[in-house]
């Protein structure tokens, strides 16, 4: 049985021992990076990677922050998600639809 793309964009994740950039994943798989992006966002989304935020990304002791000229953005890295870091839809204020009643 073939495994599809999408599904060894999560497998990739599982057999990694840390954080891996979109281009990596791109050239492992072979696809392009703008199909690997929409692929990302739909595991971030289902819960099972998250993106891995650079905290050395702008100064904090000026007020420019994002919009220096002087710092480079980082390529985006992702990696797999622990099941405790996944929040549930009623916690961020999204109820589960029409008539929901988990926020009241």
């Amino acid at each position: 049985m073939t495994t599809s793309t999408l599904r060894q964009v999560l497998t990739v994740f599982e057999q990694a021992d840390g954080a891996l950039s979109l281009g990596h994943i791109a050239r492992e798989l072979g696809i392009s990076s703008a199909r690997l992006e929409g692929m990302l966002r739909y595991w971030v989304r289902k819960g099972k990677i998250r993106e891995v935020v650079d905290s050395t990304s702008g100064c904090p002791s000026c007020g420019i922050k994002g919009e220096c000229p002087f710092v480079m953005e980082m390529p985006r890295s992702y990696e797999l998600a622990a099941d405790d870091d996944v929040i549930p839809v009623e916690t961020i204020g999204m109820g589960c639809g029409p008539g929901c009643k988990c926020n009241s």
